[in-house]
């Protein structure tokens, strides 16, 4: 007979901690790593302030990186003017890196058989077009009575 109490919440000696089975199995969650891209975009993204001809302007570190890279192709660095043109390059390849493109599938025709290519056309012609006017059907107004 052991000679403590045992009952709930005090098991006996032998059978309380198993070994090699922790108490916590999942542990710590491990630190997610940090997006190195996006760090380096917001740094490079960042306002700064400099002096040009006397003058203080803002600019990016993207905007004042190119402008010493420029410079310094202009008075005779090959590989500033190297480094440009292959940036040149890239930017006319791939567009612009700032604009997302989004992409719409399965748009609602407002007509039988519009394709979505005629409705961006028609969309794109009419700049007045009533925000509302897209999910309501041809040549019929809106009533409350629609709505019952």
């Amino acid at each position: 007979m052991p000679n403590y109490d045992v009952g709930y919440g005090k098991p006996p000696r032998k059978s309380r901690f198993r070994s090699g089975v922790s108490g916590n199995p999942k542990g710590r969650p491990r630190r997610k790593p940090s997006a190195l891209a996006g760090i380096i975009r917001d740094v490079l993204s960042a306002s700064v302030e400099y002096r040009e001809r006397g003058r203080l302007k803002a600019g990016t570190r993207h905007e004042l990186s190119l402008k010493v890279l420029v410079e310094r192709a202009i008075k005779g660095d090959l590989g500033a003017a190297d480094f440009i043109l292959k940036v040149r390059a890239h930017g006319l390849r791939y567009g612009e890196a700032g604009v997302d493109r989004l992409q719409i599938s399965d748009w609602l025709p407002d007509y039988p058989g519009q394709t979505a290519d005629q409705k961006t056309r028609e969309s794109a012609g009419s700049s007045n077009a009533d925000p509302l006017e897209w999910w309501q059907e041809r040549g019929k107004p809106p009533s409350v009575k629609d709505a019952d």
